[in-house]
């Protein structure tokens, strides 16, 4: 019995709500230097998954919103985190007490399919 490589390797995120993954996900992203390809490896998703840059884009609305800010006219600092680094770790900062005050802990579902090994030549998927 095989599995799927796509949905073997996802992390199995039981929260869909905002949560401290999302604040993580993000300052790798300002600090870290890594590209999107290495951060989804870092965290679990597929190589060409777009979760990392969902989950950064929706720390940085909250980011404008607690400076008041519109999307609009911001456009161009929430496509390109990389280029206005020090400008997002500016407002991470100085917000952070308040991003962690409305997140939540991210829950992670139970791995289910990990196989037993009970000898050398029976593996069972519980």
């Amino acid at each position: 019995m095989e599995r799927n490589i796509k949905t073997g390797t996802r992390p199995n995120l039981r929260t869909k709500q905002f949560s401290t993954l999302h604040i993580e996900i993000f300052e790798q992203i300002l600090i870290s230097g890594k590209t999107n390809w290495e951060l989804n490896k870092q965290f679990g998703y597929t190589k060409r998954s777009h979760c990392i840059v969902d989950h950064s884009r929706r720390v940085m609305y909250k980011l404008l919103a607690l400076e008041k800010l519109t999307r609009e006219e911001n456009i161009e600092k929430v496509i390109y985190p990389r280029i206005y680094k020090f400008w997002w770790k500016r407002l991470l900062d100085s917000h952070k007490e308040a991003l962690l005050a409305k997140a939540i802990q991210a829950v992670y579902y139970e791995e289910i399919n990990a196989p037993k090994i009970v000898n050398e030549n029976a593996v069972f998927y519980l």
